[in-house]
């Protein structure tokens, strides 16, 4: 790639890495929309999972002690199985479709308080473990579903590190997974090496810069800034993502 492109993605990775250390989600999705500007999809998606995953592994390193860890391993036990199934479908199904109905859930989910057990301080722990197999197959397929997790990490029991550093881990685990996949379908990392040699660092410098301002940002004014982030990505993703691509 030429060296602007290259420059202008690493202040993407630096800014959206920031941007997910302080609300929690939003930076990835904020990145691939950035990275599909200058890039086919069939790259920007596996070279994507390798940034978020550098900026997802120093998110889990920080927050180590705030992890919901009975959130997380229930969420693992069954993502690889999902990432085969979604190896299996990434090119038949239409992706434009998926956008639109996750779009349309986050909006739901936040806009209604009357839904019972998918406001997730109603969702029992177990319904985690089919979260993370639906997210292993979506992860392959959609690049990215971090609006869904994050309305689902809104709940009571948990403060706004747990929130973060547990949805770190889901990216973590994500996109490591997604990686291997890509792997295992033929698909060349190395073709984008000084890319990804550029990119990763300053994912992980964005994260630091992030963990520093959400230690000093109010618990309200947290959740303030995630739902806002959460109904922006919403609708990106029906409104810029899904429908024109369904229409065309």
């Amino acid at each position: 790639m030429p060296p602007l492109e290259i420059a202008l993605l690493s202040a993407a990775a630096f800014c959206t890495s920031a941007l997910t250390a302080v609300v929690g989600a939003g930076g990835g999705t904020a990145l691939i929309a950035i990275m599909l500007q200058l890039m086919a999809p069939a790259a920007a998606i596996p070279v994507h999972g390798v940034v978020q995953l550098a900026s997802n592994t120093t998110r889990v390193f920080l927050f180590w002690k705030q992890m919901a860890w009975p959130i997380v391993f229930r969420f693992a036990a069954l993502m690889p199985f999902g990432v085969w199934l979604g190896v299996e479908l990434f090119q038949g199904l239409p992706t434009e479709v998926i956008q639109i109905l996750i779009g349309c859930f986050v909006l739901i989910s936040l806009g209604t308080r009357q839904l019972g057990a998918l406001r997730n301080k109603d969702l029992p722990l177990w319904a985690f473990v089919p979260i993370g197999f639906v997210t292993g197959v979506l992860n392959m397929i959609v690049g990215v579903i971090a609006p869904v997790l994050g309305v689902l990490m809104i709940r009571d029991d948990l403060s706004k590190e747990q929130v973060v550093g547990t949805l770190g881990f889901f990216g973590f685990i994500g996109n490591l997974l997604k990686i291997v996949g890509f792997t295992l379908i033929g698909f060349s990392f190395a073709e984008y090496g000084l890319t990804m040699l550029c990119m990763v660092p300053a994912a992980v410098i964005g994260t630091r810069v992030g963990k520093a301002v959400l230690g000093n940002m109010d618990d309200r004014y947290f959740l303030i800034a995630f739902r806002i982030v959460l109904v922006a990505l919403a609708v990106k993703l029906i409104a810029y993502d899904g429908l024109p691509r369904l229409w065309a």
